[in-house]
């Protein structure tokens, strides 16, 4: 007897799965990007802080834009996925990829997401 082999695709996921897929890593990888940008600034205002006592005003325009930028993916994309666990475990990723140490990445990703709670319940009171 000759069987028909069972056709591969019926094992694929269907096209609209796949861009869903696609999709939601490219948000991922969004949100972890501007999460380590965020921790980028929030380092470096607190490295001009300590080496001359002041923030340089362009340091500090870069810092407020990426918290906003945060704010805004956090209030569009929350609902959708657990948002604190994507955005600390991508930026990490992040910064780890940018030869950040892991326990200094995971530092500075702690305090963007403390800055951003805090901006959030400011928001929304």
């Amino acid at each position: 007897m000759n069987h028909p082999a069972p056709a591969v695709s019926s094992l694929a996921p269907a096209p609209s799965t796949v861009k869903a897929i696609i999709r939601s890593a490219r948000l991922e990888a969004h949100v972890g990007l501007t999460v380590a940008a965020a921790a980028a600034a929030t380092g470096a205002a607190l490295a001009e802080k300590f080496q001359s006592g002041a923030v340089n005003p362009q340091t500090k325009m870069i810092g407020g834009e990426t918290i906003a930028a945060l704010l805004k993916l956090y209030f569009v994309m929350a609902g959708n996925f657990d948002f604190d666990r994507v955005a600390r475990e991508r930026g990490v990723e992040v910064l780890v990829a940018s030869d950040i140490p892991p326990e200094a990445a995971k530092f500075w990703v702690d305090e963007v997401m403390k800055l951003l709670k805090k901006v959030v319940g400011d928001q929304l009171n």
